[in-house]
């Protein structure tokens, strides 16, 4: 249970941390960073603890590590696709709107 109260504030506090390191943080939604991080943490906790990674002594530590990895890799490349797509959508509607 402290690998997942673990997971939770950390992929949380990840999320709110590549939301405000993010330069095209304004494009999108306040909430949909860390919301997706903590998503994205705790069903790969989820997961993780199926396939019994969590009960292996030996292996124990991954429960805490792949959650936290896999939420980092999502969060970052979301945060990345979004503020690209969103940056050419938004200046090609302004050069249309300039050109008319």
């Amino acid at each position: 249970m402290v690998t997942l109260l673990a997971v939770t504030l950390v992929t949380l506090v990840l999320g709110v941390a590549v939301r405000f390191a993010n330069r095209h943080h304004q494009h999108y939604n306040t909430l949909l960073l860390p919301v997706l991080a903590l998503a994205s943490g705790l069903a790969s906790w989820v997961i993780v603890q199926f396939t019994g990674l969590g009960y292996n002594p030996d292996l124990f530590w991954l429960s805490w590590l792949l959650p936290i990895l896999a939420s980092t890799v999502i969060t970052v490349g979301v945060a990345w696709w979004l503020g690209q797509h969103r940056e050419a959508s938004e200046a090609a509607a302004l050069r249309k709107v300039s050109d008319d």
